[in-house]
């Protein structure tokens, strides 16, 4: 599944792992661009997302979790080169095998009715 490319759902389904952090699925697509491209302006257009929404969404990321899920290049957010660390990769692997059969039968069913 191309998860990119599926149009988010108009139902939310966020995981939450701690008081206050979160993983959704705008924010999963996200990090699996990154991981896929290792280019946050790539990363963001590929997943639909302003670049500055999605610079906000990974800071606030990197600050929630335990540990940061990207690390860019230099260890600078100005930086274009991003790469998901352990704690990353760990997460939305995590994240798809439990929901992407979820999303998967949510976009089938919208597309019976469009």
């Amino acid at each position: 599944m191309k998860r990119a490319c599926m149009k988010p759902p108009s139902c939310c389904v966020v995981v939450e792992l701690e008081q206050g952090v979160f993983l959704g699925y705008r924010r999963a697509v996200l990090l699996d661009e990154i991981r896929s491209r290792g280019s946050l302006a790539q990363a963001a257009e590929a997943a639909k997302i302003h670049h500055e929404h999605a610079l906000h969404l990974l800071t606030e990321m990197n600050d929630s979790f335990h540990a940061p899920l990207v690390h860019f290049h230099e260890n600078s957010m100005e930086t274009d080169s991003a790469r998901l660390t352990e704690t990353g990769e760990e997460m939305v692997r995590s994240y798809w095998s439990k929901f992407a059969t979820v999303w998967t039968s949510i976009a089938e069913e919208r597309s019976k009715h469009y």
